[in-house]
């Protein structure tokens, strides 16, 4: 994602407005990013600040290009590039020593003089004798611990020019979201998809069914003011991509810039022809439900089968997701949510929504620091850290299967 010094934003009437490339405005650009994709294929060995200046001079003649906007795609472009690291604290020895030598022999001069003996190309030569490397070595390594002054070392094509200028709009549209307090979406369509993405951002959020059947997603930061921070904004900006590859929702958000006091609404919907950087929806939200959902199987353990594809359940107008649904043979379906991210207003929010489904047989994975706390919430809690264990998932379904026998 873009930083605070790359984001472009205007505000019009209350609302936020994020930079916006278009076909019908731009479409010079496509030249262009052509002409940046060869800068950086051409440009290995080159150090980032000489990559960054090649890309400024390409858009000389754009005068109604903000630098904003330059500086996002050189960073778009770097997302995609490999450069040299070194580890600081080698780098910074380096040249401690390196100086400390040159002192030894100040003033350094470009040629001999009567009274200036020492010449700069000797005494190079002298240091990298006595530090056993080659001057181009110590060159090239001297300030390489300098994000500025790393070299390229492999750059990543885009799949497109369309792609990359698609890519600048959605990042765009992320930044704008960094300093978010609030967010709502509304869907008509791929509500799964728009959860699954709410839970690996690690987003707090509430769920409810409207009268015309569709669904108003509500995801929401700490409550304190005081614990007000763009992290939460950055963790809202990961649902973006997502977002922008379904179909049939409108989004708002309100951003709270400090400085002036102003809360502008940030408002988008799928009919604003933006282009997701992402296709296929990710079958799972975290590595843990992965690894489970793989360990059980998708064959029948003591008479269960474990579905990925959950309905939603219903208490009013409250509705819930959960990560699993057990099938027994017999006909006995239990419910299975996992607790992730452990934040106390995460925690929170969970024991909230379980307290409204608890008539609901519900299988609950939590760590083991963590259980007391839900244990009002009636459900059927298994105990984890790492990985989730097959054998007492097994033992908690047949307490559960006994309970209607």
């Amino acid at each position: 994602m873009l930083t605070k010094e790359q984001a472009l934003f205007e505000f019009s009437s209350g609302r936020i407005l994020p930079d916006k490339l278009t076909q019908k405005a731009h479409v010079h650009y496509l030249a262009l990013a052509t002409e940046m994709f060869r800068v950086y294929a051409e440009g290995v060995g080159k150090t980032r600040s000489e990559l960054h200046h090649s890309i400024q001079e390409l858009f000389w003649d754009e005068k109604s290009c903000h630098p904003r906007r330059i500086r996002a795609f050189c960073k778009l472009l770097d997302d995609v590039s490999e450069y040299e690291e070194t580890r600081g604290w080698k780098i910074a020895d380096l040249r401690i020593r390196v100086f400390s030598l040159a002192a030894e022999r100040h003033p350094l001069v470009r040629q001999k003089r009567i009274i200036f003996a020492h010449d700069e190309a000797t005494v190079k030569n002298e240091i990298a004798t006595k530090l056993g490397l080659s001057w181009t070595a110590i060159e090239n390594n001297l300030f390489s611990d300098v994000p500025e002054l790393q070299r390229l070392k492999k750059s990543e094509e885009y799949p497109s020019e369309a792609d990359f200028l698609a890519r600048y709009n959605e990042t765009q549209i992320q930044a704008a979201l960094y300093s978010a307090v609030e967010m709502q979406v509304t869907a008509r369509r791929d509500y799964r998809d728009i959860i699954m993405a709410a839970k690996r951002a690690m987003l707090m959020h509430d769920v409810e069914r409207l009268p015309d059947n569709s669904f108003r997603f509500t995801f929401y930061g700490p409550v304190s003011p005081l614990r007000t921070t763009k992290r939460y904004g950055v963790h809202l900006a990961r649902i973006i991509p997502r977002l922008l590859a379904c179909r049939d929702w409108e989004m708002k958000a309100v951003i709270k810039f400090f400085k002036n006091g102003k809360q502008p609404e940030l408002r988008l919907s799928s009919k604003d022809n933006y282009r997701s950087s992402v296709s296929a929806s990710p079958e799972f939200d975290s590595e843990v439900e992965k690894n489970f959902a793989e360990k059980w199987g998708t064959a029948p353990r003591d008479g269960w089968i474990l579905e990925r594809e959950s309905k939603p359940r219903f208490a009013g107008q409250k509705a819930f997701f959960p990560d699993f649904t057990f099938v027994h043979e017999s006909g006995r379906r239990v419910l299975m949510e996992i607790v992730g991210h452990w934040t106390p207003e995460y925690l929170k929010a969970k024991r909230e929504t379980l307290l409204q489904f608890r008539e609901e047989p519900i299988l609950l994975a939590v760590g083991a620091g963590e259980a007391d706390y839900f244990l009002e919430t009636g459900a059927e809690i298994i105990l984890f850290k790492k990985a989730l264990k097959i054998d007492p998932i097994k033992e908690a379904l047949d307490r559960l299967l006994g309970q209607d026998a």
